[in-house]
């Protein structure tokens, strides 16, 4: 009777940690790298003009709400020593980076700022109405949904 012999695999195929390691490695990168992708586009989606104006207008429209009706929303601006007070009538962006702030000096003179989203630096106050004879004007920005090509194409002003 011939006594058995052990089987063994060859080399190659015997499977160990490191084997196993170089095997699933390139599918655990390619995973990696496909959620760091998601994580960028997701971060530069929210740092879109589009977004930060979104984010203003629901800060300002809230604002707004708790003022009474002879006062409106008003941005004091703080810049090289000179402070700037307007009454805010508009607000409107360019993606991927640039705001617009559109409205009225108290002594009537009209004013835009254009502001890249990183440099966003106002103090919100309430101001008195220009004419306390006329209503509040209701603070609320319209914000259209557009095609993102018709958006790339225009600068989208969102004015009251």
């Amino acid at each position: 009777m011939t006594k058995p012999t052990s089987f063994r695999l060859p080399e190659p195929l015997r499977i160990t940690t490191a084997n196993l390691e170089s095997i699933t490695r390139p599918a655990r990168l390619q995973n990696e790298m496909a959620e760091a992708t998601k994580f960028l586009a997701e971060l530069q989606r929210s740092s879109l003009a589009r977004s930060v104006a979104q984010a203003l207008t629901r800060s300002i429209a809230q604002f707004d709400t708790k003022l009474d009706v002879d006062h409106e929303v008003g941005m004091k601006l703080v810049s090289f020593g000179q402070t700037v007070t307007f009454h805010v009538e508009g607000l409107g962006y360019a993606n991927p980076n640039l705001l617009f702030f559109r409205g009225t000096t108290p002594d009537g003179n009209r004013v835009e700022l254009i502001q890249h989203v990183s440099q966003i630096s106002f103090l919100l106050i309430a101001i008195p109405k220009p004419d306390p004879n006329q209503p509040k004007r209701p603070f609320g920005f319209h914000m259209p949904e557009r095609q993102e090509s018709e958006r790339a194409a225009e600068v989208e002003d969102s004015s009251c």
